[in-house]
């Protein structure tokens, strides 16, 4: 029998990683990166920042290393290329190379507050049972946004995820900018043959959703997704993602991850499931799916008509709810096919071992007070 343990390579230092993933962005960075160096590190906590260059073309690799020296480098920061294309391919080898157990992901268009770092090693130290730690995402913008915006804003991953801090219902995911996971959460899932189903590429349809698809994951191992509100950055939006054109290709790609983040949500209410019954499952979601659409026929005439038009912007959910249908449609094979390979995911965790995180037990930083 394969044994799915997790290896006992105890990261013993108090400490963190902060892993930047960029495609292209020797011009974003100087910013990021100076937010970085101001974070206020208390004594005795050891930290990092690892940079993965994802299939770039321009000169990211050079300039990183010459703008953190000229911040004054106050640690150390590891360049990395990742030449396959992919945002989950650079997470993959971020997480891979972080030394330390806690991992904050950091956008390259993302500016943390200067305790960010600090307040988001005591959460994950006073809470070890976190999974997934997720933020509040203040909006900063090179021009003012559409009228539009607002009402759109937790699509450009803006704002919170719930009003009060502290533990996530079941299946519910914080967005991957600013989030950090443990670790050994990370070494469990590896060890166990995890990998990610959902593919954050660029072109007419913006695919993604690994974030929302490594949080499910670690729910399955176990671990719990939480929101901690004084974890707060700037999400800072460019010209070009403020249009009507973008939002839908955001939409549209937000519709096609649908397929896993079905598996997951049924797999995380019914640990049981089997594929038939899955399969079964399938068809009430598609004849949902359906329904939702059906039911309100103006609603579908008004997005035929006005659909370019961002003076009509209820036509951006009748386009998701399309999309996800046209997809439900011919994707039923797919669907099986990843329930196939989260089920072997979840049978493998089940029958794994977790050695506990040394650094859990005792902390030299004070623990923030849990928000109810």
């Amino acid at each position: 029998m394969t044994d799915y343990s997790l290896p006992d390579t105890a990261i013993t230092h108090v400490g963190a990683t902060l892993l930047v993933c960029t495609y292209n962005g020797a011009l974003r960075l100087p910013q990021t990166l100076a937010h970085l160096a101001a974070q206020r590190v208390p004594v005795g906590m050891e930290w990092e920042v690892v940079l993965v260059s994802n299939a770039s073309t321009d000169d990211t690799l050079v300039v990183a290393p010459q703008l953190w020296a000229e911040l004054g480098a106050p640690t150390s920061l590891r360049v990395f290329d990742e030449p396959k294309p992919g945002k989950e391919n650079a997470l993959i080898r971020g997480f891979d190379e972080a030394r330390y157990p806690y991992i904050c992901t950091v956008d390259d268009d993302n500016w943390l507050y200067p305790d960010y770092l600090a307040q988001a090693v005591a959460t994950m130290q006073a809470y070890p049972e976190i999974g997934t730690l997720g933020a509040y995402a203040e909006g900063a913008y090179e021009v003012a946004p559409p009228a539009w915006f607002e009402q759109f804003k937790a699509v450009y991953a803006i704002g919170s995820p719930s009003p009060t801090s502290g533990p996530l219902a079941r299946g519910v995911s914080v967005a991957g900018a600013g989030s950090v996971i443990p670790k050994r959460g990370w070494q469990l899932l590896r060890a166990c043959g995890f990998e990610f189903n959902n593919s954050a590429k660029r072109g007419a349809v913006l695919s993604g959703s690994e974030d929302v698809e490594l949080g499910c994951a670690l729910q399955l191992a176990g671990y719990t997704t939480w929101y901690d509100e004084r974890l707060r950055f700037r999400h800072f939006m460019y010209k070009e993602r403020l249009n009507w054109d973008y939002l839908r290709r955001v939409g549209r790609g937000s519709a096609t991850s649908n397929m896993t983040d079905l598996v997951y949500y049924f797999l995380l209410r019914e640990p049981a499931l089997d594929a038939a019954t899955f399969g079964q499952r399938y068809y009430r979601w598609l004849a949902w799916t359906a329904w939702q659409l059906l039911r309100n026929p103006a609603r579908i005439l008004t997005y035929w008509l006005h659909r370019h038009d961002e003076a009509y912007p209820e036509t951006f959910e009748t386009m998701r709810q399309l999309h996800t249908f046209r997809c439900a449609l011919t994707g039923r094979a797919e669907a099986l096919r990843i329930f196939s390979i989260v089920k072997k995911l979840q049978q493998r965790l089940q029958t794994a071992t977790i050695v506990p995180n040394p650094t859990s037990a005792s902390s030299t930083l004070s623990p923030p007070v849990r928000t109810e």
